[in-house]
């Protein structure tokens, strides 16, 4: 027999209501991506992705309290404005999920492998560049301790655990680049999770606001019908 429409707009009411949810922890997700890039000394393109998804965040919200209010008052031309721009979402969060798999293998690891050569530059020049990333990612060196053999400089205490270079277990081993693109993995897995789960809820949104549109255009032929 199929849905009804007041069912129909149940769903649309609740589907709506995750979305907003869910295009909050994206903002969320964007602000702490902007706070934690900017503490870093090289910008690896943090500020831009940070930004990308707040602006997705937004339109997602604005459009998730769109087709809340369209679905409400069952308002066919709200909604035959609401299902393109979920289809257009949908597209380019496709996209963004696309980006953001390939993107520390591709293009971020050219950007975060410049970064950390400038920083290794002015480490030689002036030690102490790198010491915020060992501290923060407990990391050492740009590869790993060799780095500072090879230029003949004494290992810095942020190599160590607690700063405790006196015992060589202390010592980290892994190299900063490697850590810092770990880190950014995860924090790509987190936004692909949190995308998909929005790509999900947006496709049935989509598909249900198509079915409520041709609802309520048979209700009107119908209403019509009568009064002929």
């Amino acid at each position: 027999m199929g849905l009804g429409t007041t069912t129909i707009k149940h769903i649309l009411l609740l589907l709506n209501f995750v979305l907003m949810f869910l295009s909050l922890i994206l903002i969320s997700f964007s602000i702490f991506i902007l706070v934690s890039g900017s503490a870093n000394q090289t910008d690896h393109g943090e500020n831009a992705a940070g930004g990308l998804i707040m602006t997705l965040g937004i339109v997602i919200l604005v459009t998730a309290i769109f087709g809340f209010i369209a679905a409400l008052r069952e308002s066919k031309r709200k909604l035959i404005i609401y299902v393109p721009i979920l289809v257009m979402l949908i597209l380019t969060q496709l996209v963004m999920t696309s980006m953001a798999s390939h993107g520390t293998r591709d293009g971020l690891s050219g950007s975060i492998r410049q970064g950390f050569e400038e920083l290794w530059s002015s480490e030689i020049q002036a030690p102490g560049a790198l010491a915020h990333y060992e501290d923060w990612l407990h990391c050492c060196g740009v590869n790993n301790t060799d780095d500072y053999r090879r230029i003949q400089h004494e290992i810095p205490k942020t190599c160590c655990h607690k700063r405790d270079c006196s015992q060589m277990e202390n010592l980290y081993q892994d190299g900063c680049m490697a850590k810092f693109e770990e880190y950014l993995s995860d924090k790509t897995l987190a936004f692909s999770i949190v995308n998909c789960l929005l790509i999900i809820v947006e496709v049935i949104s989509a598909v249900l606001g198509w079915l409520m549109i041709s609802k309520l255009k048979n209700e009107f032929r119908r209403t019509n019908a009568r009064w002929l």
